[in-house]
C-alpha cells in the first residue's frame, strides 16, 4: 500500500529473547540525544544531553504522537475522497485523483535522500550540513518546478483529462512549498520529536480539508483540489520554519554535498522505486483503464488509511531509531529483526484480512457505491497490505545499516515487472491489476526476507515463527467475522456487526498467542515508560 517512505517499521524494538530483555534500553542509556530533546531551533550543533528513557519507550510514544500527524493525513485524504465522490463531476474527481498521484512523485522527488541522510548520520542543531542540504535541494526545487509547469500538458493528455491544463500548471506552486520544507521537516524525525511534528501535521490537514470543502461549496470544481493543496502547503511550510526554528543560509560545500550524497543517492533510487512498486498502478489504470480509474483510488483508500497510516507512522520512528542501535552490532539487529517481524505481523496480517472482511460494506458506505468490482479490489488489495506490510520489517533495516543499494536492486527487478504486467492485464479490469499488485508483493517480499537474512545472519525458521502470532490472530479474526458478513447484507450494521466479531476474534487468538500477549504488554509498558 502507499506509503510515503519507502521502507517502514523496520526493526526497532528489544528482543524478546530472554538473554536481551531489553537491548534498545540498555543502548539508550549510553546517553544518546532525547527524543524530545535539545530545541532544534539551535543555530550551530548542540547537544540535547544524556536520555535516560529507554530508546524502546521513546520509539513507542514517538509512535503514538507519529500516528495522530499520520491519523490527520489519511482521514482528511478519506473524508475528502468520500466527499469529493459525491459532489464533483466524474472528469472533476479524476483531476483529484491525479493530482494526488502526481503530488506524490514530486514529493518523493524533492528530498533526493538528503533529509534522510541527516537522519542517518544522527547529528544534532542546525550545523553547515544541514544548510548545505537545504541549498542543494533548493537547486533539485527550481528543476522540477519548471518541470512540473511545462509537463502539465503531458500529464492531462496521458490522463485523458483533456481541459484542465492550468490546473496542473498550478502544481508548481505546490513543488516550490514542498521543497522548501522538505529539509526542516527531516529534523523532526532526526530528532525524533514527533509530538511538534505532529501538531504541524495536524494544522496543515484541516487547512487542506477546511478550504477544499469552503470551495467546493462556492461551486469551484477541480480548482477547490489544487487550491487546499496550496494552502495546505503554505500551512506546512510556515508552522515548520517557526518550529524548528529555521533560518535558512545558503551554503555550498562540495566535500559535504559529496559526503550527504554517498549515502542519499542510494535512499534516493530506493525511495523512487519503492514510490514505484506501491503507487505504480495508478500510472497504469490512469492510462489503460480509465473508466475505472476513480473506482480503483477508491478502492485503495481505505486500506491504505488503516494500514498504510500505520506502517508509515511506524516507519517514521523506527529508521531514527533504528540508525542509533546499528552501533551494537549484527547481533542487535538480528534480534530487532526478529522483534519486528513479530509486531509488522501482529499488525498488517489481522488487519488486512479484517479490511477485506469490511470492502463490501466499507465501500458502499464511504463512496455510495455497490460496484463488485470495487469490492473486490478492495478485497485484494487488503490482502496485499498483508504482504506489503511483512516487507516494512527489512526496508529501514537496510538503510539504518547504510546498505540501501540492495533495496535498489531488488526493486529495479521487481518494478519493470510488476508495472509490465500490469499494463498486460489492465484491459481486462482493475481486479486483474490488483492480483498483480498481490502476486508481485508475495514474491518480492519472500526475495528481500531471504536476502536480509543474509546480511544479518537471521534464522529462517525464527523469521517464519515469528509470523506465528500474527497468523493465529488473523485466523481467529476470520473465524468470527466471516460467518457475520455471509450473514448480513450491505450497510452500516452490517459493517458494526463485522468489525465486534472480528474484535472478538483478535481477543481470542491474542488470548491464544502467549507470543503475541508478550509483544503487546511490552508496547504498553515502553508506552508508559
Amino acid at each position: 500500500m502507499t506509503e510515503d517512505d519507502s521502507g517502514g517499521l523496520q526493526p526497532g524494538e528489544a528482543s524478546a529473547e530472554a538473554s536481551r530483555p531489553d537491548l534498545i534500553g540498555e543502548f539508550a542509556a549510553s546517553g544518546l540525544v532525547d527524543a524530545e530533546g535539545a530545541a532544534l531551533g539551535d543555530q550551530e550543533t548542540q547537544d540535547a544531553g544524556p536520555n535516560p528513557e529507554s530508546i524502546g519507550t521513546t520509539a513507542s510514544r514517538g509512535f503514538l504522537w507519529a500516528n495522530v500527524g499520520v491519523f490527520t493525513r489519511y482521514m482528511s485524504a478519506l473524508l475528502l475522497a468520500a466527499v469529493l465522490a459525491r459532489t464533483l463531476s466524474t472528469a472533476d474527481y479524476a483531476v483529484m485523483v491525479t493530482l494526488m498521484v502526481v503530488t506524490f512523485y514530486f514529493d518523493n522527488a524533492l528530498d533526493l535522500g538528503m533529509g534522510a541522510a541527516l537522519v542517518y548520520e544522527q547529528e544534532t542543531g542546525i550545523s553547515e550540513r544541514v544548510q548545505v542540504a537545504f541549498t542543494a535541494n533548493l537547486g533539485v526545487t527550481a528543476v522540477l518546478a519548471v518541470l512540473s509547469f511545462f509537463v502539465a500538458p503531458l500529464i492531462t493528455a496521458y490522463y485523458h483529462l483533456d481541459g484542465y491544463t492550468n490546473i496542473f500548471r498550478a502544481l508548481t506552486v505546490v513543488v516550490i512549498l514542498s521543497g522548501l520544507t522538505t529539509i526542516p521537516w527531516s529534523l523532526f524525525m532526526r530528532s525524533m520529536n514527533f509530538k511538534a511534528r505532529a501538531g504541524v501535521e495536524v494544522s496543515r490537514d484541516l487547512t487542506r480539508v477546511g478550504v477544499t470543502l469552503a470551495l467546493v461549496a462556492a461551486g469551484k470544481g477541480a480548482w477547490s483540489v489544487i487550491l487546499g493543496m496550496i494552502a495546505a502547503y503554505s500551512v506546512w511550510f510556515v508552522l515548520t520554519w517557526l518550529v524548528v526554528q529555521f533560518r535558512p543560509r545558503l551554503r555550498w560545500n562540495l566535500v559535504i554535498v559529496k559526503e550527504l550524497f554517498a549515502y542519499a543517492w542510494r535512499m534516493a533510487g530506493t525511495r523512487l522505486l519503492g514510490v514505484l512498486a506501491l503507487n505504480g498502478d495508478y500510472i497504469v489504470v490512469g492510462n489503460r483503464r480509465p473508466d475505472q480509474y476513480p473506482m480503483y483510488y477508491q478502492a485503495f483508500r481505505l486500506p491504505e488509511f488503516i494500514l498504510g497510516a500505520q506502517l508509515n507512522a511506524m516507519s517514521a520512528v523506527l529508521f531514527p531509531m533504528y540508525s542509533r542501535i546499528r552501533a551494537e552490532g549484527q547481533v542487535a539487529m538480528r534480534d530487532a529483526l526478529y522483534k519486528a517481524l513479530r509486531l509488522v505481523a501482529l499488525f498488517s496480517i489481522p488487519v488486512g484480512i479484517g479490511l477485506a472482511l469490511v470492502a463490501r460494506d466499507g465501500i458502499l458506505l464511504m463512496y455510495g457505491s455497490d460496484s463488485a468490482v470495487s469490492v473486490q479490489t478492495m478485497q485484494i488489495l487488503s490482502v496485499t497490505g498483508c504482504v506489503v506490510g511483512l516487507g516494512y520489517a527489512t526496508g529501514d533495516l537496510l538503510f539504518a545499516i547504510g546498505r540501501p543499494g540492495v533495496m535498489v536492486r531488488i526493486n529495479s527487478v521487481m518494478v519493470p515487472v510488476m508495472l509490465g504486467a500490469m499494463w498486460i492485464v489492465a484491459p481486462y479490469g482493475i481486479v486483474w491489476v490488483a492480483t498483480v499488485h498481490l502476486v508481485t508483493a508475495v514474491v518480492f517480499t519472500i526475495i528481500r526476507q531471504l536476502v536480509v537474512n543474509r546480511i544479518v545472519d537471521a534464522n529462517a525458521l525464527v523469521v517464519v515463527k515469528a509470523l506465528i502470532p500474527g497468523v493465529i490472530v488473523a485466523l481467529c479474526v476470520l473465524a468470527c467475522a466471516l460467518p457475520v458478513r455471509l450473514a448480513t447484507q450491505a450497510g452500516f450494521v452490517s459493517m458494526l456487526l463485522i468489525v465486534l466479531a472480528g474484535g472478538v476474534g483478535g481477543l481470542i487468538g491474542i488470548g491464544l498467542s502467549r507470543s503475541a500477549r508478550y509483544e503487546l504488554r511490552d508496547v504498553v509498558s515502553k508506552v508508559r515508560g
